[in-house]
């Protein structure tokens, strides 16, 4: 049996979403509904959990790209697609925890948001 791949683009997938825009709204509506005076003195920039953080949100990264070399993406959707996986994911886990009582932590999505330029940058040179 003799199977043909199908191209998808992008905008058969995102073609109602604009990654782009969602995303800086999605930040904005996190930041003006949860306050900074919610931050505890415990979540430390140094914490235990920040490397985790890193990781976790890079290895996401990294599944997002990985997902757009098997859909046939050009370079820059794949990493498009890997920071729209890796953040909906970070904030996700944070508006989890924020349902469950624990704090909603900045913190936390910055070690996010370093993991995801991490492996960005490893793509964008692996790509050149």
């Amino acid at each position: 049996m003799d199977v043909k791949r199908r191209k998808i683009g992008t905008r058969a997938i995102f073609g109602a979403v604009r990654v782009r825009l969602c995303i800086p709204y999605a930040i904005g509506a996190l930041s003006v509904s949860v306050p900074c005076a919610a931050q505890t003195p415990e979540d430390s920039w140094r914490g235990p959990d920040k490397p985790l953080h890193a990781f976790a949100a890079g290895w996401t990264a990294g599944a997002g790209y990985a997902a757009g070399i098997e859909l046939d993406w050009g370079p820059a959707d794949r990493r498009l697609a890997g920071i729209g996986v890796a953040l909906a994911a970070s904030l996700g886990k944070e508006a989890r925890d924020w349902t469950r009582g624990e704090p909603f932590s900045f913190k936390d999505l910055t070690a996010d948001g370093i993991g995801i330029a991490a492996v960005v940058a490893l793509t964008a040179l692996a790509d050149r």
